[in-house]
């Protein structure tokens, strides 16, 4: 009897682990199952429902660690997947965690100076993904709100805000142009409007306008900065170029205009960045570096005229305006300097001048001009054909022929002038070989204006001048 108690004792304690063991299993396979399942419907229901679908189920701590591993470039595409997703990526650029994201990475500075460039580049292209960046999450805001969402993000940029070195100023303009992008006009008058009134630009504009050029050096180069860096030199067709500039120059009158071109595109002083007031009123002929630094200013202002020629609020006469009130700014230019200006202008602008004298009745300054384009030409290296060409055009335009002859008349005069003037010397008596120099200078005179009115189609009636002597032209000069 007691050996079958234990027995059956024995059998129980090793039956009973068992089937509690399998029970217990059975019922926790029944509830993770259940688990599972109901785990699953959840996230179905919200991925269905939610904008979100699985990062619905993320924090938000959780959400900016994501999001701050991934690319500049990688946001602004992920905020175009949907609206929900750009909410929060639009909440993530103004939280501390996303400011801290676009901040420019210090990179390491190398001495070398190819290294620099590449630091500069780099610097360029992580503020166009920044610009790239805003424009994607702000598409469908009104334009006052882009603007006030991208004033925001450039105040807290580090290296852009108030400061106006070239470099600053470049990585603001390359994030403004690349925000503004494919925006109509009207859109970028407010983007204009905006830009510069956070930087007082109008006020400085005005303090220097009132005073003469040069007076205020430092306030003339912050405005020069800005406009080139941020807005002018960061176009990329003439359309753009032409837009900017009428921002710029059409509030103020004709003659201030003029001067802030002079301020925008002028040559600067040797070794400094203050303006070179009159560079273009002493003689630019020179060799190597000198020369250059003359010259180049001119292809700028070229460029910028070409631009206003293009807009439809300037009309033929504004340019022309502009551009004669320029040669005079703030001294008469160099005829060579004009001329070398016109030349640049091209074909086309440089009728629309020239023919503006010439129905004026202006054949002294006509013929001026001309004179200073054979030289130009000459010194240049370029064909007389473009030349010739534009003083055959100038003769087609004239109204009747007596204008051509005066006008092909001045252009001898000119060259005779010239010729005489550098002869003679004050204080000095006349000698044999002047005095056979002006003849040679008389006869040829004669001689181009007879050819010109017979290559140009008019006949004069005589081509006798009245002879004047060496000593004649003395006194009377």
């Amino acid at each position: 009897m007691i050996v079958g108690i234990r027995d059956y004792l024995m059998m129980i304690c090793e039956t009973t682990p068992t089937t509690l063991t399998e029970t217990n299993v059975q019922i926790c396979r029944r509830s993770t199952r259940l688990k599972i399942k109901d785990f699953q419907s959840r996230v179905s229901w919200s991925v269905e429902s939610e904008p979100l679908g699985y990062f619905t189920l993320l924090p938000t701590e959780l959400m900016y660690q994501i999001l701050h591993t991934l690319t500049i470039q990688d946001i602004g595409i992920l905020s175009l997947t949907s609206k929900s997703l750009r909410d929060v990526i639009s909440v993530y650029i103004n939280s501390r965690s996303g400011m801290k994201r676009i901040q420019p990475r210090k990179l390491v500075h190398l001495r070398k100076h190819s290294c620099k460039r590449t630091i500069c580049d780099n610097h360029m292209s992580h503020y166009r993904n920044i610009g790239l960046l805003l424009k994607r999450t702000t598409c469908l805001y009104p334009t006052r709100e882009r603007l006030r969402i991208l004033e925001n993000c450039v105040s807290q940029l580090q290296g852009v805000n108030r400061i106006f070195t070239c470099q600053a100023l470049s990585c603001h303009g390359q994030l403004l142009s690349t925000f503004t992008r494919g925006w109509e006009e009207r859109e970028c008058m407010r983007a204009y409007l905006t830009v510069s009134e956070s930087q007082s630009m109008t006020n400085k504009i005005l303090m220097m306008l009132s005073g003469n050029p040069g007076s205020n050096s430092q306030v003339e180069i912050k405005t020069r900065r800005f406009f080139r860096h941020v807005l002018l030199d960061q176009c990329k067709v003439m359309e753009d170029l032409s837009m900017w500039l009428n921002f710029i120059l059409k509030p103020f009158p004709m003659v201030h205009q003029a001067r802030m071109l002079y301020l925008l595109y002028g040559p600067l002083c040797p070794n400094t960045d203050v303006i070179f007031w009159e560079c273009m009123a002493e003689p630019s002929i020179g060799e190597g570096e000198s020369r250059h630094r003359a010259i180049a200013p001119l292809s700028e202002i070229a460029m910028a005229l070409k631009a206003l020629f293009m807009h439809k609020e300037w009309s033929d006469d504004d340019v022309i305006s502009v551009l004669e009130e320029l040669t005079g700014c703030p001294d008469e230019w160099l005829i060579e300097n004009i001329a070398r200006l016109l030349i640049l202008c091209g074909e086309s602008i440089t009728l629309k001048v020239l023919g503006s004298k010439a129905i004026n009745g202006k054949m002294t300054d006509l013929g001026n001009t001309i004179v200073a384009f054979s030289v130009v030409l000459y010194d240049e290296g370029l064909r007389m054909s473009w030349l010739i060409k534009i003083v055959q055009q100038l003769c087609q335009m004239m109204r009747t022929s007596q204008d051509v002859k005066a006008f092909l008349a001045s252009i001898t005069a000119t060259y005779k002038d010239f010729i005489l003037a550098l002869m003679y010397t004050p204080g000095e008596e006349v000698t044999t070989m002047q005095i056979q120099v002006h003849h040679i200078a008389m006869a040829q005179s004669d001689f181009m204006q007879g050819l010109m009115l017979q290559l140009f189609g008019s006949t004069p009636p005589s081509l006798q001048q009245p002879r004047i002597s060496l000593q004649n032209y003395r006194k009377e000069n």
